[in-house]
């Protein structure tokens, strides 16, 4: 396989059938292979305000925790060359964008 991958998770699989999988060759791969997967969600508004409330309710409890988290902010889907570079910045673990209503 390739290096400096991107996967993405953009369906749900369905049915039961189950299968195995190297979880530690893949993990292994991606670590040493410089690869990415991410998954995207189509919530509706009712999803989206739970989250908004769960997140604040668990703010209150654990206050700061949602900073520590999401530790590198990009502003709006314009700037995505700017959200490419933050992601290949060593120690970037959870970057994300902001985008404004």
């Amino acid at each position: 396989m390739a290096r400096n991958g991107v996967l993405t998770l953009a369906s749900v699989t369905g049915g039961m059938r189950r299968s195995e999988v190297p979880s530690d060759a893949i993990n292994l791969d991606f670590v040493l292979g410089n690869k990415v997967m991410f998954g995207t969600v189509n919530a509706g508004r009712q999803h989206v305000e739970e989250g908004v409330r769960d997140m604040a309710v668990a703010e209150a409890q654990y206050p700061g925790w949602l900073a520590r988290l999401l530790t590198h902010p990009v502003s709006g889907l314009d700037n995505y060359s700017q959200a490419l570079d933050v992601l290949t910045t060593p120690g970037v673990i959870k970057a994300y964008l902001e985008v404004s209503s």
